[in-house]
């Protein structure tokens, strides 16, 4: 070999050796939930799984509440990947796997709070006076 050669193949493998150490772009199994949910299911079950998607005022039959009724079990991702009654198999769009990633995903939404709780008002002057200090005017008062 050519010392080229060689300080060609030593450049090759400095870089496959560099990018070895790099993390995968892959999506986690939160983030591919998300991503299927959003893009095949949000239209009809909205975005906490409710029933109430932009699609359900063009559907003849209403699509479920499945706020917490949610579960990964066997059967339930049967009827995700596959299909059943007016829901749609996904088959072609994602397996197995991809189902229950979504059933995880649609758990979650029954974790996230509808809005922030509102914040506590501070406390006006009068509900700052203590009881004790507050003075009765003559003739009320316990006798």
């Amino acid at each position: 070999m050519t010392l080229r050669t060689i300080g060609l193949v030593a450049l090759l493998l400095s870089c496959g050796v560099a990018l070895a150490g790099q993390p995968t772009k892959r999506p986690t199994d939160e983030q591919r939930g998300k991503e299927l949910y959003e893009r095949h299911c949000l239209a009809c079950h909205g975005a906490r799984g409710a029933g109430d998607g932009p699609a359900t005022e063009a559907l003849v039959v209403p699509v479920p509440d499945l706020m917490g009724k949610v579960k990964a079990d066997p059967a339930t991702v049967d009827v995700v990947e596959i299909g059943r009654g007016t829901m749609p198999s996904f088959r072609p769009s994602f397996d197995a796997a991809d189902a229950r990633r979504v059933l995880m995903y649609m758990a979650k939404l029954d974790q996230t709070p509808d809005e922030p709780a509102p914040a506590e008002e501070p406390p006006s002057e009068d509900d700052e006076a203590p009881v004790e200090d507050a003075q009765e005017a003559p003739g009320e008062g316990p006798e």
